[in-house]
């Protein structure tokens, strides 16, 4: 699928297997593939940059044992309010996730554009509240009729201690249970040991590795 950001197009594709991609137009090609040794030798043969690995993670909400409601030890409250603040925590807390820098290079002036765009998209999130300021936020989609998707999350840097990504995280499989949802599940990357020591907590199992590959096609971006 190709996307335009005005500034530049960025082709994104999640693809079984290795194929000839036709990303007229665009930029920078971004493409998914299940992990495989042999799938980033040949990708990396192509021109392609091995940015990330992926990990689906997965919470069974029937079989979640933990109080939840211990975790909850800020004000969560889901609201359409704040986006100008959940952008600004976006962009200082994603600063090298392969969702948003589609370029061989970490750029925040790239990235911004396509966050701008995943923000500005949201409806009613669940924001963490201290000293009536919004300190992290959580968006969920629904994935299927048994399960929803962690779309976005992050908690501004100075407040990571606070406790508010696992009171974030604790509600979202408190609402999703209370839906009748049966799964909370997420797609993070293998080198976010914080997120993925969260889910741990969560009971979560993890499965689906994936590996992102980035290409650039120009740099010519105006």
């Amino acid at each position: 699928m190709l996307k335009d950001y005005g500034a530049f197009k960025v082709f994104n594709d999640d693809a079984a297997q290795i194929q000839d991609w036709n990303a007229s137009g665009a930029q920078y090609l971004r493409v998914e593939l299940p992990s495989s040794a042999n799938s980033e030798i040949l990708m990396q043969q192509q021109g392609f940059y091995f940015a990330d690995r992926t990990i689906k993670a997965s919470v069974s909400l029937n079989k979640c044992s933990i109080d939840l409601d211990k975790f909850i030890r800020l004000p969560i409250i889901e609201t359409s309010e704040y986006k100008n603040e959940i952008l600004q925590i976006a962009e200082d807390s994603f600063l090298y996730d392969r969702r948003f820098h589609v370029a061989p290079l970490c750029s925040k002036d790239i990235s911004r554009y396509v966050l701008k765009e995943y923000v500005n998209n949201l409806d009613k999130v669940l924001v963490a509240i201290f000293k009536d300021k919004p300190i992290g936020f959580l968006a969920l989609q629904e994935e299927d009729i048994s399960s929803l998707f962690v779309y976005l999350a992050a908690v501004d840097e100075k407040y990571r201690m606070s406790g508010a990504a696992m009171a974030l995280y604790a509600t979202a499989c408190k609402t999703a249970y209370e839906k009748g949802y049966k799964k909370l599940n997420g797609r993070i990357s293998s080198q976010n040991m914080a997120v993925l020591n969260l889910y741990t907590a969560l009971g979560a199992i993890f499965s689906e590795p994936k590996d992102v590959f980035i290409k650039e096609i120009k740099d010519d971006i105006k």
